[in-house]
C-alpha cells in the first residue's frame, strides 16, 4: 500500500523465485487506486483534516479487505503528505486501530531508494547504466543517482504536483503570468540541488510517477492519436514534454483541459504542476530526454519485503 499525498495505491503480487541468479519473477494479482488527493486536506495548521482522516481510513479499511481475501502480507509506505502532517502520529494510530493496516512514514531519502529499486527491477537493462531517477509525486519530488544498484546521491524537495497545483490554480482560470512565475520559483527550488548531481553526470534521466506517464501519453496521442499502451520504457524528449505544457497553458480551464486528447480526468488538475517540476528539472540538469518508467515505489516496496523475507543464497 502506496499513501501518496494525490493517491493511495494498493498493489497486489505474487513473487516467483526459483532460488537461482535469475531475477524473481512478479505476478501482479490486482491493482486499486483511490485519488484520495491527501495533500489537499493539510490545513493551514499542518494537520490533515479530519475529512482527510476519514478518506484514507475508509479507502485503507477496504484495501485492507483485498489483502485478508488473498491471506497477504501487508506493507504500507506513506510518502510527503504523512511526512508534513503534523498530526501524523494521531493519523497512524487511528488508521491502525480502524483498519488493522500498520503505516510506516518514510523518509524522501528511503523514498528514492525503493522507487529506484522498483525501476531497475522494470527495467533491469539500466541495471549496469548511471541513471538519474526523478520521481515526482504529488508532496515532493525525489531525485537519486544511481549505478549498478548502488545509490551514489539522494536528494528529496518538498515541492509536488499538487503543491504546485494548489497555489498556480487557485481559481479555475490559468493566467500565463502565474505560470512564469511559477516556472522561476521551482528553478529556484531546485538549484541548490543542482551542482552535486550535475557534477556526479548520469547516462540517462528516468521520469517516475502518473504526470511523467500521463505526459508521455499525451504526447503520444497528439502526435499519433494512439491513446492506449504500455508506457513502460518510452521516450519523452524535453520538446514533447514543452509541447504538452503549451496545450495544457493554452487550455485555460479544466474544462478544456479534459479535451485535450489522451488526458486522464483524474490528473486534468494536477499534470500542469507535475509537467512543470519535470520541465525545471530539465532546465536545472540540462535533461534533453526522458525515459519513462510505470515502474517505481510499489514494486520498491514488494522487492524490498521480498528481499526482508528470503535470506540470501
Amino acid at each position: 500500500m502506496d499513501i501518496g499525498s494525490n493517491s493511495i495505491h494498493l498493489t497486489l503480487a505474487r513473487i516467483h523465485h526459483d532460488g537461482g541468479p535469475t531475477p524473481p519473477r512478479v505476478e501482479v494479482m490486482a491493482t486499486l487506486k483511490d485519488a484520495a488527493r491527501l495533500a489537499a486536506f493539510l490545513g493551514p495548521d499542518g494537520n490533515l483534516s479530519p475529512a482527510g482522516i476519514d478518506r484514507a481510513i475508509e479507502t485503507l479499511r477496504r484495501y485492507r479487505r483485498v489483502a485478508d481475501e488473498h491471506h497477504a502480507e501487508v506493507r504500507a509506505a506513506a510518502t510527503a503528505a504523512m511526512r508534513a502532517a503534523r498530526n501524523s502520529d494521531e493519523v497512524l494510530r487511528r488508521v491502525a486501530e480502524s483498519c488493522g493496516v500498520q503505516i510506516q512514514v518514510i523518509s524522501g531519502a528511503d523514498e528514492a531508494r525503493l522507487v529506484y529499486e522498483g525501476v531497475q527491477h522494470g527495467l533491469p537493462e539500466l541495471r549496469s547504466e548511471r541513471v538519474l531517477c526523478v520521481d515526482v509525486g504529488g508532496g515532493s519530488t525525489e531525485l537519486l543517482l544511481g549505478e549498478n544498484g548502488v545509490t551514489k546521491l539522494v536528494a528529496s524537495v518538498p515541492i509536488g504536483a499538487v503543491v504546485v497545483t494548489q497555489e498556480l490554480l487557485a481559481e479555475d482560470a490559468l493566467r500565463p503570468r502565474a505560470v512564469a512565475e511559477m516556472r522561476r520559483r521551482l528553478l529556484q527550488r531546485l538549484t541548490p540541488h543542482r551542482g552535486p548531481i550535475a557534477a556526479l553526470r548520469f547516462d540517462r534521466a528516468i521520469g517516475t510517477g502518473g504526470s511523467i506517464q500521463r505526459a508521455v501519453r499525451v504526447s503520444r496521442a497528439r502526435r499519433t492519436g494512439d491513446m492506449r499502451g504500455d508506457v513502460n520504457g518510452q521516450r519523452l524528449t524535453l520538446i514533447e514534454l514543452r509541447q504538452v505544457l503549451d496545450a495544457l497553458v493554452r487550455a485555460g480551464s479544466r474544462a478544456n483541459r479534459l479535451r485535450i486528447p489522451g488526458i486522464d480526468p483524474e490528473r486534468a488538475d494536477t499534470l500542469l504542476g507535475g509537467a512543470l517540476i519535470f520541465e525545471a528539472v530539465s532546465e536545472a540538469l540540462g535533461i534533453e530526454q526522458w525515459t519513462v518508467s510505470t515502474a517505481a515505489l510499489r514494486l520498491g516496496l514488494l522487492m524490498d519485503t521480498w528481499r526482508r523475507r528470503t535470506p540470501p543464497a
